[in-house]
């Protein structure tokens, strides 16, 4: 609940009336807010992202840092130039290779080169 709008004006309530609108609408809506979001957690250093994690995992509930896999624009980023620039990068692609959610063998490779080159550089 945000605090301070009314039941009819939280996001929830907001995402409903969408829906009821249009459901395509409500469903891209609500992945532009998962993004945005995503996007809004790279500031969160990597030991707050570890402890989201894995409280998320233990509820059953998907990992922040397999929503940014997944959604993030940096993160595509970085997969498509295969190579880390910093250590906000190699944090990120960390996390995500970390994560148990599942991933294609390619990409698994692919994040463990990276993470190698970056850490011997």
């Amino acid at each position: 609940m945000v605090e301070g709008l009314p039941p009819e004006k939280q996001p929830i309530a907001s995402l409903e009336a969408l829906e009821q609108k249009s459901k395509k609408m409500a469903l891209n809506g609500l992945r532009q807010a998962i993004n945005d979001c995503v996007e809004m957690s790279s500031r969160f250093d990597p030991a707050e992202v570890q402890k989201l994690d894995s409280q998320l995992r233990s509820h059953g509930i998907v990992t922040l840092s397999e929503l940014r896999r997944r959604y993030s624009k940096g993160y595509a980023k970085i997969v498509k130039r295969a190579r880390i620039k910093n250590e906000t990068e190699y944090y990120l692609v960390r996390n995500v290779l970390d994560d148990p959610t599942e991933k294609t063998p390619e990409e698994r490779e692919l994040l463990e080169k990276m993470l190698s080159g970056y850490e011997a550089a």
